[in-house]
C-alpha cells in the first residue's frame, strides 16, 4: 500500500483528509509513528487503525498535535484583555475557540471574562479529536500546562488534587465543547471573536485560504480573528481583514469576505 492509497482509506475510515495537509510534513510524521510502533509500513498501520480503536484515537491525537497551555502567547491575551473583550462584551457576544485541544485556550478566555466581569452569551470550543475534548471537559491539568498563570488565578480558579490542577465549575460553565472537523463540517455564524491558533499552519496553502475565508464568513462585521504566532496572513485584505496587532486581525465592516 503506497501513501496515496493509505490517505484515501484513512479518509474513508476516520474522516481525516490527509491530502489537505502539507504532504512532506505529514508523511514524515506518519512514518515516525509507524517506526515507533513497529508497524513496518502503511498497510500495517491501516490494519491497526481498522482493528484497534485505542490506537486509532492515539494516532489522531498525534497527528492533530494537541499541545497547549494556559495563556499561551501572553501578548495576545494582554491585547484581548485591554482592547478586544471590553469592546465586544455584551449579552449577544459569541466566541469560538477552534481547534481547542485540551481546553486551555477557551478556559483562559473564560478566566479573563470572570476576572474582568465581562458578560457574554457563550464560548464554544471545538476540536476533531474526541479524546482531547474529553480531557477539556474534565478540566484537569499538569503543572507545565499552567505555568503562565499567576498564583492568584490558580487559587481562585483551580483546585489542586494529587499534584493535578482541576479547573473549577465556575470556569467550566462558561464553555461548551463539541466535536467539529474544520475541513468538512459547516461553520456556525455570528461570532464576535474566533481563535484558531497553531492549527491551519499544517494545511496546504489552498486549504489555509479556504479555512480563513470560512472563518471570516463566520465573523460579525468588525469581529476579530486570532491566529498562531507562525500563521501570518500574508495579504489580509484579500479576505476582508485588517491586521490590528500581533496575530490578531479584524474583519472590515464593509466586507463579507472576498475570495
Amino acid at each position: 500500500m503506497d501513501y496515496e492509497v493509505f490517505k484515501a482509506r484513512v479518509r474513508d475510515l476516520i474522516q481525516l483528509d490527509l491530502g489537505s495537509y502539507k504532504q512532506q510534513q505529514m508523511q514524515r510524521r506518519i512514518l515516525q509513528w509507524i517506526a515507533r510502533h513497529d508497524l513496518k509500513d502503511f498497510a500495517g498501520l491501516f490494519n491497526m487503525l481498522k482493528t484497534d480503536t485505542n490506537h486509532r484515537g492515539e494516532f489522531i491525537d498525534y497527528l492533530t498535535i494537541n499541545t497547549s497551555h494556559f495563556f499561551r502567547d501572553q501578548s495576545v491575551f494582554e491585547y484581548l484583555t485591554a482592547i478586544i473583550l471590553p469592546s465586544i462584551a455584551g449579552s449577544q457576544t459569541r466566541i469560538w475557540s477552534a481547534g481547542c485541544s485540551i481546553g486551555a485556550e477557551p478556559y483562559s478566555i473564560a478566566i479573563l471574562l470572570l476576572e474582568n466581569k465581562f458578560k457574554i452569551k457563550e464560548i464554544i470550543a471545538t476540536d476533531i479529536d474526541e479524546d482531547s475534548l474529553k480531557k477539556a471537559e474534565a478540566g484537569v491539568y499538569y503543572s507545565n500546562q499552567i505555568v503562565q498563570l499567576p498564583p492568584s488565578l490558580l487559587e481562585r480558579y483551580f483546585t489542586i488534587v494529587n499534584e493535578r490542577y482541576h479547573i473549577k465549575d465556575v470556569v467550566k460553565r462558561q464553555v461548551r465543547f463539541y466535536k467539529h472537523n474544520l475541513l468538512t463540517d459547516p461553520y456556525e455564524k455570528g461570532f464576535d471573536l474566533i481563535l484558531c491558533r497553531n492549527v491551519f499552519i499544517y494545511f496546504t496553502s489552498e486549504i489555509q485560504s479556504r479555512l480563513i475565508k470560512q472563518f471570516v464568513d463566520s465573523l460579525k462585521p468588525n469581529g476579530y480573528f486570532v491566529v498562531g504566532s507562525a500563521e501570518l496572513i500574508i495579504n489580509p485584505n484579500l479576505f476582508g481583514l485588517e491586521r490590528v496587532s500581533y496575530c490578531i486581525y479584524q474583519k472590515r465592516k464593509s466586507d463579507k469576505g472576498v475570495l
